[in-house]
């Protein structure tokens, strides 16, 4: 069981509706759809936007109860979602992507570092010519470097399209628990093929 099921039991939408400055990039930029991956889909907040802009979505989350709560909105609002329950570090996709999503699941802590380092050269191999990754991770300079770095070490395939902080409230309903912080956006997009 996923330390977030009984989470999502409790409160149907737990992170809220997507970032605005998020869905407003994809309406601007991506609207082209194709093929997306929302890796820690949790509840669907992205995986569900990012169908609504006509992307065929693969979300992968380790809670069963989150993917469950995803599906069925997917299929009430008769969007191309489809929900893989797992770890998504081991998650193996098949074929390419023309958008790619790590939402709040970087965090690049010394014992985690050499995994999500990985993580990201792995799911940028599978984004396409033209596709985006979409990274958001808690503000902070370390991790932003971070983000920075891998991207200068990708071999010029990838440009910085749009970065920036974004405000955010956590909330919990039933608990009334509240926390006001901000979140780094990090878009980048393919723009030649891999190269060896």
């Amino acid at each position: 069981m996923s330390g977030y099921d009984n989470q999502y039991t409790v409160e149907e939408n737990l992170f809220g509706s997507p970032y605005k400055e998020f869905e407003d990039f994809v309406r601007n930029h991506a609207l082209n759809g194709g093929k997306a991956l929302d890796l820690g889909c949790g509840q669907g907040r992205d995986a569900l936007m990012l169908a609504q802009y006509g992307y065929r979505v693969t979300g992968v989350d380790s809670s069963k109860v989150g993917v469950a709560q995803m599906l069925a909105r997917a299929k009430a609002r008769n969007l191309a979602v489809d929900g893989v329950v797992g770890n998504f570090h081991e998650y193996e996709p098949d074929g390419n992507f023309d958008a790619i999503v790590l939402d709040s699941i970087l965090h690049f802590e010394p014992a985690d570092r050499k995994k999500e380092l990985a993580l990201l050269d792995k799911v940028s191999s599978l984004i396409n010519v033209n596709g985006h990754l979409f990274v958001f991770v808690h503000k902070s300079s370390k991790k932003e470097q971070e983000l920075k770095n891998w991207l200068a070490g990708a071999k010029s395939e990838f440009d910085l399209i749009e970065e920036g902080y974004i405000n955010y409230t956590y909330q919990e309903k039933a608990t009334r628990f509240k926390s006001e912080f901000q979140f780094y956006m990090f878009i980048v997009q393919r723009v030649t093929t891999i190269t060896n």
